[in-house]
């Protein structure tokens, strides 16, 4: 296999403008760490005086070349989180409005005209069974449906990040944190860790409850635009 010094590894991606930061070999260290490039190969000198020869594979240009790439096009965490909480919240709406329970899709059918927080309040309460029922058997059902979620999305994120798909990796890795911090939350309250539970909360505020007000709020005013939309073009139609 062609392998590249570091300093000519450096050199190379400079040429071809790739900014690496104020410390070039920190930055191609911090990937080689992460798993985003191979790790280097290290052969130390016969004599101690010299540093020891770093290397990598001659392909680690092209795909340092792709990083780079993919943070230019990349979404800020907050909107990896919300696109995910649009997905949960949008398939328990779903979920609602293609039940047998004709009170149940009137009371969404209301939630979704209604300018108030009832609606993320609504779909947020199978999230609360766990942190709040008391039954130990469905208890112990419910934070095995969540863990399952949580290793599978992180499984998943890992899966992405070896094909450098960094947002879809973070969306995954929400996912993760989204299940997991619920199930860290209910844990903290049944041992009585106030301050487990207060770090829990914490992070179940900012990766579950804001991330779904917010994709409540956006579902609303797309139903409200479309069902507006709907009306005129009856009303051009008669």
């Amino acid at each position: 296999m062609k392998t590249i010094s570091l300093h000519d590894l450096i050199v190379k991606l400079q040429e071809k403008k790739i900014a690496l930061g104020p410390d070039p070999k920190a930055t191609v260290s911090m990937y080689s760490e992460l798993g985003l490039i191979p790790s280097p190969r290290i052969k130390a000198h016969e004599s101690g005086d010299l540093p020891p020869e770093i290397s990598y594979p001659i392909d680690t240009i092209k795909k340092i070349i792709e990083i780079k790439d993919l943070k230019k096009k990349g979404l800020r965490l907050e909107e990896i989180r919300d696109s995910y909480a649009l997905d949960y919240v949008k398939d328990a709406i779903q979920d609602i409005m293609t039940s047998d329970d004709d009170n149940k899709i009137k009371e969404m059918a209301v939630l979704l005209f209604e300018q108030d927080d009832k609606l993320s309040g609504v779909l947020e309460a199978p999230i609360l069974k766990v942190i709040e029922t008391k039954n130990p058997k469905e208890l112990n059902k419910l934070l095995s449906l969540f863990a399952t979620q949580s290793l599978f999305s992180m499984n998943d994120a890992n899966a992405l990040l070896e094909k450098y798909n960094v947002n879809d990796a973070k969306r995954s890795l929400f996912k993760s944190i989204f299940y997991l911090s619920v199930i860290c939350l209910r844990l903290a309250r049944n041992n009585k860790d106030k301050a487990l539970e207060d770090l829990a909360f914490e992070i179940y505020n900012k990766m579950v409850l804001l991330p779904i007000e917010r994709a409540s709020k956006k579902v609303q005013e797309e139903f409200k635009s479309s069902f507006e939309k709907h009306i005129k073009s009856k009303k051009l139609g008669s």
